[in-house]
């Protein structure tokens, strides 16, 4: 059961990662989950970081995807047996960024 829940995940941030924005709607029609599904995934993911709103019209959302969420699809995608851990680890900073004591503090 918990490998069926990861390969939906794995489906839902695929879709997600693979757009710079994105609707629970979208993820709907590409991936053929039931909307109740990826809607309950949207919120999860949104509470955790992996997601975050750009624009919000009432109940609609679009969302775009953080370093987590591809993080997350690539434990998945390599069959981690705690993909979680790999949200636990810094984002990486650019070379550019880590020159000067200001410049890096910010996130790329």
């Amino acid at each position: 059961m918990a490998q069926e829940s990861r390969e939906r995940l794995r489906e839902i941030l695929e879709a997600i990662v693979s757009k710079d924005l994105v609707s629970p709607g979208d993820v709907v029609v590409e991936t053929g989950l039931p909307r109740y599904l990826v809607l309950a995934a949207f919120q999860c993911l949104e509470a955790l970081g992996i997601v975050e709103p750009v624009f919000t019209k009432g109940s609609y959302k679009v969302y775009t995807s953080t370093i987590y969420a591809k993080k997350l699809l690539k434990a998945l995608q390599a069959g981690e047996e705690k993909p979680v851990l790999a949200l636990l680890s810094e984002p990486s900073i650019s070379p550019i960024n880590q020159v000067g004591g200001e410049a890096a503090t910010q996130s790329t």
